[in-house]
């Protein structure tokens, strides 16, 4: 049995007063002994090593360590730098990481897309990193498509994952890390169709049920209330009922308008303008008198009043037992934000569902609510008004209205709903 191979074979000196690397019964002269030159290329020559299975490329040449060396050094313009690093293969996981960094930027005030990312890319350089990025094709795309599809994604989740890896190689045709036919390839990829996969079908969001409404909220802070009835009059989005601030609301005028600095299509250039009328006026009326930058709706208001209707509706009297406050962590995990999110909020609705008995349901089927009952009592027209849509189809889904547990037939039942 031979000896195994060195995973680190041996600089040595040599007589001529150089490095030397004896590498497969081939010596390898690195430049004088212990200058910074050797041991640069020292360092690229046992990367080259380790990485080709403990053995050299083939027609190996130590000539092409110099310009690593020196790039190591330090030595090299940024110019002869970027040359260098433009003739090296480009793989699938040097495109993945690209788009990462992209995503950081285009994604910012995202950060669930910007996690949605990450984790396409783990799966693509999992399955396919080691791959030249011009050989990633559509078979490739494919079988991580179906790789999906076998871990029990919805189609049209799966559709929208597939569409991103186009769009990552997209993007790297735009920074010139491969060709534009990488990217015509995927693109002839089509969309997954329903009843022609095995990829479960996604539920479709019905309006909230009006009953189910009224019964959550009774297990609701005031606060939560609020953004509910601001919601369900308004017809917004959950994210744009959190992120509220008085400063964003022009109150200048009879009738109040919202104009969110932050909305899903404010990267397109779009303005959103929400009339704060009815209800929604009223419900928001007392969270205005505040710093104008601050968020109209705290959680750390909803939690102070939860424990306080905690402590109101005590049994045992106050000199047994804890005390008020007492038994709280002294440095929690987690403090409550400055604002709800999306998630904090659907969180919280589906707590007090839970507790009020009824099925679980999020805020987002409150705007489908408003949508259907401005759509059948002033149209479809009115309705994408409303709701800032941009297509009039987007306001007009079709839906049997048989399958609704309350039809809605008239506008004015909004504000009674809670």
């Amino acid at each position: 049995m031979g000896r195994p191979r060195a995973k680190v074979p041996t600089r040595q000196y040599h007589i001529s007063g150089q490095s030397v690397v004896r590498i497969a019964g081939r010596d390898i002269y690195l430049g004088p002994h212990d200058s910074p030159e050797a041991i640069a290329r020292y360092a690229v020559l046992i990367g080259i090593y380790q990485a080709n299975g403990l053995a050299l490329p083939e027609g190996f040449d130590a000539a092409s360590l110099d310009m690593q060396a020196a790039a190591m050094l330090g030595q090299l313009s940024p110019q002869a730098v970027e040359s260098e690093q433009a003739r090296q293969p480009k793989l699938v996981r040097h495109v993945a990481a690209t788009y990462r960094e992209h995503a950081k930027t285009r994604y910012a005030e995202n950060p669930t897309e910007i996690h949605r990312v990450n984790g396409i890319c783990d799966d693509i350089e999992k399955a396919d990193g080691d791959v030249l990025a011009t050989e990633y094709g559509p078979l490739r795309l494919q079988a991580q498509r179906q790789r999906w599809v076998d871990s029990g994604k919805a189609r049209v989740y799966v559709n929208r994952l597939t569409n991103t890896v186009k769009r990552i190689w997209k993007y790297a045709v735009s920074q010139e890390l491969v060709e534009s036919s990488c990217w015509e390839r995927l693109r002839s990829v089509d969309s997954l169709r329903a009843g022609q996969t095995t990829a479960p079908e996604t539920e479709p969001v019905l309006p909230a049920n009006l009953e189910h409404v009224r019964k959550t909220a009774e297990h609701l802070s005031p606060v939560v209330k609020a953004m509910m009835r601001v919601q369900v009059a308004t017809g917004m989005r959950p994210s744009e009922v959190c992120r509220m601030r008085p400063c964003e609301i022009d109150r200048s005028g009879e009738v109040w308008v919202y104009r969110p600095k932050r909305h899903k299509t404010a990267r397109k250039g779009k303005i959103k303008a929400v009339p704060i009328i009815g209800d929604a006026r009223e419900a928001i009326t007392d969270y205005m008198n505040r710093d104008p930058d601050a968020f109209c709706f705290s959680p750390r208001e909803s939690i102070a009043w939860t424990r306080a209707r905690r402590t109101a509706e005590r049994v045992a009297p106050l000199s047994c037992g804890n005390k008020p406050g007492t038994n709280r962590k002294a440095r929690p995990a987690k403090e409550p934000g400055d604002c709800y999110n999306h998630g904090s909020y659907r969180q919280t609705i589906q707590r007090a569902a839970k507790a009020a008995g009824v099925p679980k349901w999020n805020p987002y089927q409150l705007r489908h609510l408003a949508a259907t009952a401005i759509r059948e009592a002033l149209g479809v027209e009115a309705a994408q008004a409303a709701l800032g849509h941009s297509h009039a189809a987007m306001s007009n889904p079709d839906l049997d209205p048989t399958a609704l547990e309350t039809p809605i037939c008239d506008a004015s039942l909004l504000p009674a709903t809670i």
